[in-house]
């Protein structure tokens, strides 16, 4: 029996298994009922196993829109608005978030930081009405600090590698600087349920940042995040940016740090609005912007405290 068909039968029986796993879930008294499913599995997938800095243009496409979608039952999308590029719409702004018990917001017990808001609080407002707290950030919109409703509050203030106020007079810090900025507020060992970032370039540094700082690992439960290159890119810029991605998902020690980077991708989908003839594919067109989210796989499945209060249905 070759390879794919075997593959096709595992897939299958797979999916049999899922949708008999949703037929208990959606019976009385679901609370009952804890569904432990894989962190990670790849042995059907098609996601490169290659090192970036080895991958051919055609390996990086197939990275970026690599979903590993089986990782999360139930992703959902918060926010959602319709932007016009060109005489063209397209949805944007809408962010996913995995809803599987174990890892999932809690009602009234939620906490999300969102970076990059431009005036569309679709995001914000979605994840409000879940019942989470959401601090939202953006020095680019020229308005000052203030709450925005009982549970949205804005901070005139960026996201950035390091502390500082760049070219463009913006007062910019590290997610360790906000963190302990907002303590007072949420509590000095809150876990962020959710860090969605759309800060159009500057989430390479941020990200490398959090991970070289520990900071993802320790406090961060879902990790959002808008990804962006260039069309004229050369292969390098891709592949750099490519092994970034590729610390963030690692299950060994990275080379800058004593952990691995144990973040799970769970869907990944590129922007409709952000499709161009990219250099590195000779003129093909592609995409230069995607819409990626990952849990931490330190918390999923976890016995520790967080996860006390994570039974189906989210709220009380």
């Amino acid at each position: 029996m070759s390879a794919r068909r075997v593959c096709y039968f595992v897939f299958t029986a797979t999916v049999l298994v899922l949708i008999g796993t949703k037929v208990v879930h959606w019976m009385p008294h679901p609370s009952n009922y804890v569904v432990n499913i894989p962190v990670q599995d790849n042995s059907c997938s098609t996601a490169p196993t290659k090192q970036a800095e080895l991958m051919s243009p055609e390996e990086i496409v197939q990275y970026l829109h690599w979903t590993n979608s089986t990782s999360c039952q139930l992703a959902v999308d918060f926010g959602f608005d319709v932007a016009v590029w060109g005489g063209m719409a397209a949805p944007d702004g809408q962010k996913a978030v995995c809803l599987d018990q174990v890892i999932a917001p809690v009602y009234g017990k939620c906490l999300v930081y969102s970076f990059g808001i431009k005036n569309l609080w679709s995001f914000d407002e979605d994840m409000a009405q879940f019942g989470c707290q959401v601090y939202s950030f953006d020095p680019s919109m020229g308005v000052d600090d203030h709450n925005r409703t009982e549970r949205i509050h804005f901070f005139n203030l960026g996201l950035a590698g390091k502390d500082e106020v760049n070219a463009q007079g913006w007062n910019m810090k590290t997610a360790s600087s906000i963190y302990r900025m907002l303590s007072d507020r949420h509590g000095a060992t809150k876990l962020i349920d959710v860090f969605k970032i759309d800060i159009e370039f500057y989430e390479w540094e941020v990200i490398l940042q959090m991970l070289k700082s520990g900071f993802l690992a320790e406090k961060v439960l879902q990790f959002a995040v808008e990804i962006h290159f260039h069309a004229e890119d050369p292969l390098e810029i891709f592949q750099r940016r490519v092994r970034i991605l590729q610390d963030l998902e690692s299950t060994y020690p990275l080379s800058y740090s004593n952990d691995i980077g144990g973040f799970v991708r769970f869907s990944s989908r590129p922007n409709s609005g952000l499709k161009r003839p990219l250099t590195i594919l000779g003129g093909k067109e592609g995409y230069i912007g995607f819409e990626v989210a990952w849990y931490n796989s330190r918390f999923y499945n976890s016995n520790g405290s967080h996860s006390k209060d994570r039974v189906f249905p989210y709220y009380k």
